[in-house]
């Protein structure tokens, strides 16, 4: 359990869809592919110029139950080689222990981009070295290369609470689509939620 009454539980996913949006409603004939954006960056966003609102990835996770999330941050030439199949993994916050509504999320780390972990999401929420460090330390990083999608016997052994958050950042929401995930009550999946 965290600060504030929240509880806090691993999501592990896999890119199901990655896209570039000028709107986060843009419908699924409005996104472009991430290949036409090669050459992108933050300082030369062209939509930013134009109408002063850049463009946004927009990223569809699912874990191996197939209970999926759509996330929307500001898009970044560090996203560009993203890539639909590659392990993500994130922390889920919510008042509920079962995790019936969510109240936020932190920034999402995908695992296996090129060149190394890349942090997705508006706000660096977690310590990085802190988080990646526990992964490897609780099982979850070996469960991604050994046995996820490979087996449904997925480490399901609860860890200790730790505090991942940045010291000087007091901030604990974020925006995200809760019309798309479809988290059910008391079906957490693969949420491995913490003590």
């Amino acid at each position: 359990q965290f600060r504030g009454g929240l509880y806090g539980a691993y999501y592990v996913s896999r890119v199901e869809d990655v896209c570039v949006v000028d709107d986060v409603l843009a419908v699924e004939g409005e996104e472009y592919d991430l290949e036409e954006f090669e050459g992108y960056s933050m300082e030369k966003d062209e939509l930013e110029s134009v109408v002063g609102s850049p463009w946004k990835l927009r990223l569809r996770l699912a874990d191996e139950e197939g209970r999926g999330m759509q996330i929307h941050c500001r898009m970044s030439e560090d996203y560009l080689d993203i890539r639909k199949g590659m392990n993500v993994v994130g922390i889920l916050l919510s008042t509920s222990r079962e995790f019936v509504k969510l109240a936020a999320m932190t920034d999402f780390c995908v695992l296996d981009a090129v060149g190394g972990p890349v942090w997705v999401g508006d706000y660096p929420y977690l310590d990085k070295d802190k988080f990646l460090r526990t992964l490897g330390e609780n099982g979850i990083a070996d469960s991604l290369v050994d046995i996820i999608y490979d087996d449904n016997d997925y480490y399901e052994e609860e860890e200790e609470e730790e505090e991942f958050y940045d010291d000087d950042d007091d901030s604990r929401d974020d925006d995200y689509d809760s019309d798309d995930n479809n988290l059910e009550e008391g079906d957490t999946g693969m949420l491995q939620k913490f003590k």
